[in-house]
């Protein structure tokens, strides 16, 4: 190993070294297509890449740089060639990983000379452009030459910084070749997975990679600084350009190839929920159903620590592997300017979305604690946030909870379970209550099971945290859940933490009320009627078995008449910014004319269902509260 190798791989404190002129962190003078490259880039190796015959399980991972292309790739083999359904090595593994490209390092295919003869002679001249640049290319990407990459084990698998249709292969899209014009469209081949990061932590990963760059942060007279290169939507001259354009064309790729051939693969997600990710590779690439120990065998072998301690490879590319790193450098003003440089460059890219909840210091429009308010406290002036669900696992903004065709659109993983199945009588180890109840005041399907729990004395029985509103992450408490497994933490906590814990990979609303098993960590049911059913199972007398049929009908017209329509009204309002609507009018007529039947109703019998009290008539109660409080002036219900 040369000083020069020696020195990068046990380097420890790169902010005191500077990395070399066009390599690591200091824009590179190389061009390919108008794109910077790094010195080690080949033209010929990239377009031998962009023209590869592609077999249908061939597997194409384009990762922009620092974003998580080590780690990606060490997960992929490891997946595919390394461990069996028993977490061990198969046989060959650890022979095959000095012999067969990316097992103990990427491979970049433009990194790579043709075959061996021409990389014996150089005959590019790539290893005269920066000292040792032999020793270097094979401690980056070991000794290996394009044909090797051909005649990998299947399913053959490709790593590069590459991206969009541009420089991909061309097999990967649905196309008709030139000479067959006249013959049916033929399919793309092969998989692309996508491996993406939040760009300020990649920015900061790239600032300090193999040593500080020569302008610094800020710039000085070699050249604008890190910070000023990478937001740098026109020119940015980092290696392989702006990663604001890598990831609009490869989103747009893709799109164009389709779910069934493309995946969306985020580093964060990997860090959060590794094993959820994990089966979401083994399900896309169309594996053996993954096995508890082969997934243990696969976390171990892929922690940081572990792949550094195991090849010198993987130290020449890895850094600290963390995410959130971004708030420790710069300030606030830059901060800001990075995310309207997002916000241009970005706005409307779907593969980006998860990545927004990553890129704040602070989650925004968090209310104010729910003891500190009182009757005139208004909601309106608290800070604003975007409404967010849960897509595969991960936060996204919920642009489109409502359509506006006379209906809710309601979408969201609907947890249930049978009465015969859940005891809310249960206790846990300490003698607290099993199950949990997480409601929110301010919604009426919550508030009516608050209610129902104090007339059937359950309070002892299911213990409840109330959220103190809504947030940029979703409801929150302020103070901490008081139930397993957040009863011991700080807070605040929030709901999305249930049904991420529920179910990793969770696509869904993040809605109240959720009734939650302490012991499975699970949630029961996150389905207001459901859970009412429940508590009135466990102490008897809100839902008669004798009134089920009536009980239903009365609940879900309730529902569509006094929660439906008002919400229906109130979203059109905030979309068209006027009152007088066909979807409005109807709505409205719908409403009035709910409520003229419960009067006459009413002013027959105590009770919707006859002479004692059920649980529609705790919905209903709530449901009018709610309209007198807010929809009747709100939305101008009248």
């Amino acid at each position: 190993m040369s000083d020069i190798e020696t020195n990068i791989t046990n380097a420890t404190d790169a902010a005191k070294k500077k990395a070399l002129p066009g390599t690591g962190s200091n824009p590179p003078p190389f061009r390919y297509k108008g794109i910077p490259v790094p010195w080690w880039f080949q033209p010929k190796s990239a377009e031998m890449f962009h023209d590869l015959s592609l077999q249908d399980d061939d597997i194409i991972v384009s990762s922009g740089v620092k974003m998580g292309t080590t780690w990606a790739n060490k997960i992929l083999s490891s997946l595919l060639h390394e461990y069996d359904d028993e977490g061990k090595l198969k046989p060959n593994a650890v022979e095959e990983r000095e012999s067969v490209p990316n097992r103990t390092g990427q491979t970049y295919p433009d990194s790579l000379f043709g075959t061996r003869e021409e990389k014996e002679r150089d005959v590019e001249g790539v290893f005269e452009r920066v000292p040792d640049g032999r020793v270097k290319a094979n401690a980056i990407f070991g000794d290996f030459v394009f044909e090797d990459l051909l005649n990998q084990p299947k399913p053959r698998m490709f790593t590069t910084h590459l991206f969009g249709k541009e420089f991909l292969p061309q097999e990967l899209f649905d196309e008709t070749p030139a000479e067959t014009k006249t013959s049916p469209p033929r399919k793309g081949r092969g998989r692309l997975i996508v491996v993406v990061r939040n760009l300020k932590d990649a920015m900061c990963s790239l600032h300090y990679f193999r040593g500080t760059p020569a302008d610094d942060w800020d710039g000085n007279e070699h050249g604008p600084g890190s910070f000023k290169r990478f937001i740098d939507l026109r020119s940015c001259p980092n290696a392989m350009g702006s990663a604001f354009r890598w990831m609009r064309e490869n989103s747009e790729a893709v799109n164009e190839i389709g779910g069934q051939r493309a995946l969306v693969i985020h580093y964060e997600a990997l860090k959060t929920n590794f094993t959820g990710q994990l089966k979401r590779l083994n399900d896309f690439l169309g594996l053996p159903t993954l096995t508890e120990a082969k997934a243990n065998a696969i976390a171990e072998a892929c922690n940081i620590d572990s792949m550094k301690n195991a090849a010198a490879r993987f130290s020449q590319t890895a850094r600290k592997g963390q995410i959130g790193d971004w708030k420790n450098y710069l300030d606030g003003d830059k901060w800001a300017e990075f995310d309207r440089v997002f916000n241009q460059a970005l706005c409307g890219v779907e593969m980006v979305e998860p990545m927004r909840a990553f890129q704040y210091k602070n989650v925004s429009g968090m209310p104010k604690r729910l003891t500190e308010c009182d009757l005139n406290t208004d909601p309106r002036s608290w800070p604003p946030y975007l409404l967010v669900k849960l897509q595969e696992g991960m936060l996204v903004p919920d642009s489109n909870r409502f359509q506006h065709n006379n209906s809710l659109s309601i979408s969201t993983t609907q947890f249930s379970a049978t009465s015969t199945a859940v005891q809310l009588s249960d206790t846990v180890g300490d003698g607290s209550p099993r199950y949990h109840l997480f409601a929110s005041a301010s919604c009426p399907l919550s508030a009516a099971l608050i209610a129902a729990r104090a007339l059937l004395g359950l309070e002892n029985t299911v213990s409840m945290d109330i959220t103190d509103g809504q947030s940029g992450s979703g409801w929150v408490f302020l103070n901490g859940a008081t139930c397993s497994p957040w009863k011991d933490c700080e807070g605040p906590s929030w709901l999305v933490e249930a049904y991420e814990l529920a179910y990793p990979l969770c696509n869904s609303q993040i809605l109240v009320p959720v009734l939650w098993d302490s012991v499975e960590n699970q949630i029961v049911s996150n389905n207001s009627w459901t859970i009412m059913k429940l508590l009135s199972d466990a102490k008897g007398g809100l839902l008669p078995k004798e009134l089920d049929e009536d009980c239903e009908k009365m609940h879900s017209d309730l529902t569509e008449a006094l929660f439906q329509y008002p919400v229906i009204t109130g979203v059109e309002y905030l979309r068209s910014g006027r009152f007088l609507s066909p979807i409005i009018a109807k709505a409205q007529k719908r409403v009035f004319t709910k409520l003229g039947e419960l009067e006459a109703l009413l002013g027959k019998s105590q009770y919707l269902l006859g002479d004692r009290m059920t649980g529609v008539d705790i919905y209903l109660a709530i449901f009018l509260f709610q309209f007198d409080a807010v929809y009747l002036n709100a939305f101008d219900l009248r």
